[in-house]
């Protein structure tokens, strides 16, 4: 009995799944996505996800690099030090368990994400703090569904034993969507 998942052959995919994947950057994270049954209707969700103009772009990451430091993760958390350009010193400081060096929002991102994650729900005092900061109900929604997604997504890649890209296999990718 293996420990893990293997990556997908194309030969165990079904046509509409290998088209869809064809699509996409060639990356472990999609082949044993591809697994599901459901690629198309999960890169629906991603794609919103890492559309700029859906969330902001730097808390989403943070929030990603936190919940994958939490869950111990590290698929993700080398997928995202390749692909995006963020300064290493925020990076650090967030894959930490001093977060001082971090601006007050960041820091509170990060301990709003260590509660989502070890707790699996955030308290009302919590989803205030994300009303205030992101100005309404429906930004808010959208960071507790950003946290959820990534604590999915983190412990989706760990249970599957999804493998690291072989060296060069990122080179040009500009996000988990082209």
């Amino acid at each position: 009995m293996s420990e893990r998942i293997p990556l997908p052959s194309d030969g165990e995919l079904d046509k509409r799944t290998r088209d869809f994947i064809a699509t996409l950057p060639n990356l472990s994270m999609v082949r044993m996505l591809a697994r599901t049954g459901i690629a198309p209707e999960i890169y629906t969700t991603v794609s919103a996800i890492f559309n700029d103009d859906w969330f902001p772009e730097l808390d989403r990451e943070i929030m990603l690099y936190r919940i994958c430091y939490i869950n111990d993760s590290r698929y993700e958390i080398q997928f995202h030090k390749a692909v995006y350009d963020l300064p290493e010193a925020l990076v650090d400081a967030v894959l930490s368990d001093d977060l001082s060096s971090l601006e007050p929002w960041h820091r509170t991102l990060c301990e709003l994400c260590d509660e989502i994650t070890l707790r699996a729900k955030l308290t009302p005092q919590s989803v205030a703090k994300l009303v205030d900061h992101y100005g309404d109900d429906n930004g808010a929604t959208r960071a507790i569904f950003v946290m959820a997604w990534f604590n999915m997504l983190s412990r989706f890649a760990d249970s599957t034993g999804v493998p690291d890209e072989a060296k060069g296999q990122v080179d040009g990718v500009k996000s988990p969507v082209s």
